[in-house]
C-alpha cells in the first residue's frame, strides 16, 4: 500500500485510534514503514495492539529492541474479522504457505530463496547469485526462471545501479525464512552463504587482487556483518565458520580502505588460527601475511616487518626454501623493507625472490 492507504486501514483496525497524540502515531509511522505498508502485516499489528493495549510507541520499542522480538511479535496469531471468526493466523505464517508452494513448484527457486535470506538483505549483486553453488545456476536460462519465479512472488525486488543489478529481500521474508527453517538447516545455509562469499572473495590477499571482485567490497561488508552478527551468537565465537566469516570481513574492510577495522578483525583471525592449528600451520601463515599487508597499509613497516619474517620463518619451515608461497612471503618482506628505505635488504630479498622463481620455471617448463 501507499503510507495513507496504509495508515487509514491502520485507523480503521486499531481502537482508540482518535485520542492517539502526536508522538503515538508517530510511533505507527515507523511501524508502518518497517512493515512496508504490507495490508496483512498493518492489520496484524493493528490487531495485537488492540487486544493486548499496547500503545503503538511501546509496540514499536519491542519491535526494534531485537530480530528475535520482531519475530515474536510477527509470530503473534490473531483473528481478521472480515474471515470467519474462527480462522486464526499469524503474520508470518502465511509466508509459510508460499515457501512451500514454491518449494512444490520450483525447488531450486526455494533453496536460492534460502540462500539469499543469510546475506545482507539488500544490495545482493548479482554475481553472488547467478555463479553460486547451487546446481544449474550457471546455466543463464535457469537462473532466469528461478530469480524470475521469486520476482513473481514479491518476495524479493530488483534495482539496477551502474549497469548492474541488485537484488533486496524484504525484512519480513526474512524474518519469516529464519522461523520457519529448523536450526539445522539454518545453519547448513548459513555455512553455504559463507561459502559462496569467500570463492568471489579469496582468502589470499594475492589471489584476491586478482580474483575480478574489487567491485564488491561494498556489499560484502554488508553481507559479511550480517552473516557474522547472526551467526556468532548461535555458534559461538571460535567455530571455524565464524572464524571464517571473520577472515573475510578482515579482508572486504580492508578492501574499502577501513585499515584499522580491517587489522582488528585480522588480529582476531590470527589469535584463533595460532590455538587451534599452531603457529606454522599454513592458515596461520596465510593469516600472518594478512596481517603484515594491512599494517603495511597503514604505515607500520616495523610491525609489518616483524609479521612478515615471521610468515617466511613458518613457509621456510613449513614448505621449504624454494616453494612458491615462500617465495610470496620473501617479496612481500622485500616491499616493506623498500618501504622503509632498506634498499639493501630489499634488493638482496628481490634477487632471492627471482632466482627461486626462474629456478621453478626452469624446472616445469617443458624442453622443445
Amino acid at each position: 500500500m501507499e503510507e495513507d492507504e496504509g495508515r487509514a486501514l491502520f485507523s480503521k483496525r486499531f481502537r482508540g485510534w482518535d485520542a492517539l497524540g502526536d508522538g503515538e502515531k508517530e510511533a505507527i509511522k515507523m511501524i508502518l514503514g518497517s512493515v512496508h505498508h504490507i495490508p496483512l502485516a498493518i492489520v496484524g499489528a493493528a490487531a495485537f495492539m488492540t487486544e493486548t493495549q499496547t500503545p503503538p510507541s511501546t509496540y514499536w520499542n519491542i519491535f526494534q529492541e531485537s530480530d528475535e522480538q520482531a519475530k515474536r511479535l510477527l509470530s503473534q496469531p490473531f483473528c481478521d474479522i472480515q474471515r470467519e471468526a474462527d480462522m486464526t493466523e499469524s503474520i508470518l505464517a502465511t509466508y509459510f504457505i508460499t515457501f512451500n508452494r514454491i518449494t512444490l513448484q520450483m525447488p531450486l527457486a526455494a533453496d536460492l530463496l534460502c540462500l539469499i535470506a543469510f546475506f545482507d538483505r539488500q544490495n545482493i549483486p548479482e554475481d553472488l547469485l547467478s555463479r553460486c553453488e547451487l546446481e544449474g545456476m550457471g546455466d543463464p536460462i535457469t537462473f532466469r526462471q528461478v530469480i524470475g519465479k521469486l520476482l513473481g512472488f514479491s518476495l524479493v525486488t530488483a534495482a539496477k545501479c551502474e549497469d548492474k543489478t541488485f537484488y533486496e529481500l524484504h525484512r519480513l521474508v526474512q524474518l519469516s525464512l529464519q522461523v520457519y527453517l529448523p536450526q539445522k538447516e539454518s545453519n547448513g545455509w548459513r555455512a553455504t552463504a559463507l561459502r559462496q562469499v569467500s570463492r568471489l572473495f579469496p582468502r589470499d590477499w594475492n589471489e584476491q587482487r586478482s580474483a575480478g571482485s574489487a567491485y564488491l567490497p561494498h556489499a560484502l561488508v554488508q553481507i559479511l556483518e550480517n552473516l557474522l552478527e547472526d551467526i556468532e551468537g548461535s555458534l559461538g565465537p571460535n567455530n571455524l565458520i565464524v572464524l571464517e566469516a571473520v577472515d573475510q570481513l578482515a579482508r572486504a574492510l580492508r578492501s574499502r580502505g577501513k585499515f584499522h577495522e580491517s587489522e582488528k578483525m585480522n588480529r582476531r583471525v590470527l589469535q584463533s588460527c595460532e590455538k587451534t592449528f599452531g603457529p606454522d600451520h599454513p592458515d596461520t601463515l596465510i593469516s600472518v601475511n594478512n596481517l603484515a599487508s594491512v599494517l603495511e597499509s597503514q604505515g607500520k613497516y616495523t610491525q609489518s616487518e616483524a609479521m612478515n619474517r615471521r610468515a617466511l620463518e613458518g613457509h621456510e619451515k613449513t614448505f621449504g626454501p624454494d616453494h612458491p608461497d615462500t617465495l610470496i612471503s620473501v617479496g612481500n618482506l622485500a616491499s616493506v623493507l623498500e618501504s622503509q628505505g632498506k634498499y639493501t635488504e630489499s634488493e638482496a630479498m628481490s634477487r632471492h625472490a627471482l632466482e627461486g622463481h626462474e629456478k621453478i620455471l626452469d624446472q616445469t617448463t617443458p624442453t622443445p
